[in-house]
């Protein structure tokens, strides 16, 4: 079931959908609980036009999945981490000092591995 969401204020007025279509992707996707409480927050405080383009320009100026070049320094840390493990970087003996080459642009590591990794790390 959809539900609108009011800006009074700015005159916006915006409505949500259980499901939509990533434009990126072609996929439906479930609204997630955390942007249907942003958009109540900000429609409560008159804010969801603001909200609303900041997402959108975040959305739009955002690099490409799975490139690293630009993009977060505790992903791309992650992913060098990653690597290492993968490739066995830590062993002991004298091959342990060899250099890790930094990952391809096509390597990505989505939401869940990243929590898996915090995880395991005590994050």
């Amino acid at each position: 079931m959809s539900h609108t969401y009011r800006d009074y204020f700015n005159e916006t007025v915006v409505t949500i959908p259980e499901k939509y279509i990533d434009v990126r992707t072609g996929h439906a996707q479930t609204v997630e609980a955390d942007v249907i409480k942003e958009l109540a927050y900000h429609a409560g405080n008159n804010t969801l036009q603001h909200f609303l383009l900041s997402a959108l320009h975040q959305y739009l100026s955002a690099p490409a999945a799975g490139g690293t070049s630009g993009g977060d320094p505790v992903l791309d840390e992650l992913r060098t981490i990653k690597e290492m493990l993968t490739r066995g970087a830590f062993s002991s003996g004298p091959s342990s000092r060899k250099s890790v080459p930094p990952l391809a642009a096509s390597a990505f590591i989505d939401q869940k591995e990243i929590e898996d990794m915090l995880e395991a790390f005590g994050g």
